[in-house]
């Protein structure tokens, strides 16, 4: 526990009416309560110091920590943008193909699926084309997420 300095009122505040051995009694007493106060003040400075580093410190760890979420976040949307429009251009793709099938079989009822087999065959190879498409955009995707895994990983030990 430190050691409490007296307030003003315990000195006298009037030094005319003291003998030389009071007055000297009570300077040197200001005297050691000053330093004392001076020491104390240059601790509470240096753990202000400290506490001030240790809040950058903390800060730029915060930063870092926000940036590198905003990078992982911003990868994860790029991958769902990825994703949302292999699965609409399969969408697309399956449709179209199913509307030329039925409309094949139903030319073909009627003896009139020569016509519609042309188009039956465009539908296949765009299918095919899409698809072909979409499994590249896949790989893409599969090398992102390992990336961002391997990354998250390596940032994970980091945040200590």
């Amino acid at each position: 526990m430190p050691k409490t300095i007296p307030s003003t009122a315990a000195y006298p505040s009037d030094v005319f009416n003291l003998d030389r051995t009071a007055l000297e009694e009570s300077y040197l007493e200001i005297r050691k309560n000053y330093s004392s106060l001076m020491r104390s003040r240059g601790a509470y400075k240096g753990q202000a110091r400290k506490s001030q580093e240790a809040m950058k410190v903390l800060e730029e760890k915060l930063r870092s920590i926000a940036e590198r979420e905003a990078s992982v976040r911003a990868e994860a949307y790029e991958m769902l943008e990825i994703v949302t429009g292999v699965i609409g251009e399969l969408e697309d793709a399956g449709d179209e193909l199913v509307a030329e099938y039925q409309a094949y079989e139903k030319g073909r009822k009627t003896y009139q699926g020569g016509s519609f087999i042309g188009r039956l065959i465009r539908a296949v190879i765009k299918f095919i084309n899409r698809w072909t498409s979409s499994k590249e955009k896949l790989d893409v995707l599969i090398k992102k997420q390992e990336s961002m895994n391997k990354k998250l990983q390596e940032d994970h030990g980091t945040d200590s």
